[in-house]
């Protein structure tokens, strides 16, 4: 067993809240290093002022997190080449900068048990048309998304990324693609992060059933350390924990906000009643959810709420 699941075994941990949203929310509305205004997103800030991806690490780590994602997942080798021209010594000193902002803030919060993961965003990134909620990848093929992940696996793969985070997989060929990469690539422990837009299915429409029964392939593989489910909305949460009773979990969706591709920005979905606080200690009564966090609108005030639950779920 790899030493990062038995911590996951060991007590629940505090994953990290939004970077996208958060970094719309600290920077001037007329910036222009804004993630809406870029098909880098997140990453934009990354190459423009790095040192706000390392303060939203820090805020985060501050509100609780044991745990942070680095700010890859928009910075794909196939979208630094076709949105900045970039290289890919240019992209993978991107990508060092990347956990370098990581490592940063963990030390400067003083703690030492701190997970920093490697962040790989879906092939939807280079598509860049919020393909990451329909799983329309226009035809791309396996070989495709091969190649398009390669870069950043080979990356983390001799990173100094604590595991490897393959989130917000909306594509169930895209599933198999990482499934069967993670076979090639052994030296981290890893999780892989679902989208479903619904309660049933993954954003494809491919039924979580058979979502679950792919994963089933790799239960016995020592470094997966379960499968995430992030940036749906959090109201569905509770009924897609039913499909996946048989694994650990990480939860951290969104606030109900959804990606609008008219105007390439998040908005709200609608208004619920239930309340953030409510939702998470709701999660944490299914002993299978050894994580909770947060995705996209979710600040370190919702980090915060969780650190608590999770705090006396721990005790």
């Amino acid at each position: 067993m790899g030493h990062y699941k038995e911590i996951f075994q060991q007590k629940r941990l505090v994953l990290d809240g939004a970077m996208g949203t958060e970094l719309e929310r600290v920077l001037p509305p007329n910036s222009a290093a804004l993630p809406s205004s870029s098909p880098l997103w997140s990453g934009q800030v990354l190459v423009s002022n790095p040192e706000l991806v390392e303060e939203v690490h820090l805020d985060y780590i501050n509100a609780g997190a044991d745990m942070v994602i680095t700010n890859t997942y928009q910075t794909s080798y196939a979208s630094l080449n076709k949105y900045a021209g970039y290289d890919m010594e240019k992209s993978t000193k991107l990508w060092e900068l990347a956990v370098e902002a990581a490592k940063n803030a963990v030390k400067k919060s003083g703690r030492n048990d701190v997970i920093v993961a490697g962040s790989i965003g879906p092939y939807a990134t280079v598509l860049a048309n919020g393909s990451e909620y329909t799983g329309d990848y226009q035809g791309a093929t396996y070989d495709d998304i091969v190649k398009y992940h390669t870069p950043l696996f080979e990356f983390y793969d001799k990173s100094d990324a604590d595991i490897i985070c393959i989130e917000t997989i909306p594509n169930f060929t895209e599933l198999q693609v990482v499934i069967d990469m993670m076979k090639k690539y052994q030296s981290k422990e890893y999780f892989i992060a679902i989208n479903p837009q619904s309660t049933s299915a993954l954003s494809d429409g491919t039924s979580l059933t058979k979502v679950a029964e792919l994963f089933a392939t790799i239960e016995d593989d020592s470094r997966f350390l379960g499968v995430g489910i992030n940036c749906t909305n959090y109201d569905y949460i509770e009924k897609i924990i039913e499909y996946f009773g048989n694994f650990s979990l990480l939860i951290y969706p969104n606030l109900g906000f959804v990606y609008d591709t008219a105007v390439h920005k998040f908005v709200p979905k609608s208004i619920h009643e239930s309340s953030w606080e409510n939702a998470v200690k709701a999660w944490l009564k299914h002993d299978n959810v050894r994580a909770v966090g947060g995705c996209c609108s979710t600040t370190p005030v919702e980090i915060k709420t969780v650190a608590k639950a999770i705090s006396e779920c721990n005790k």
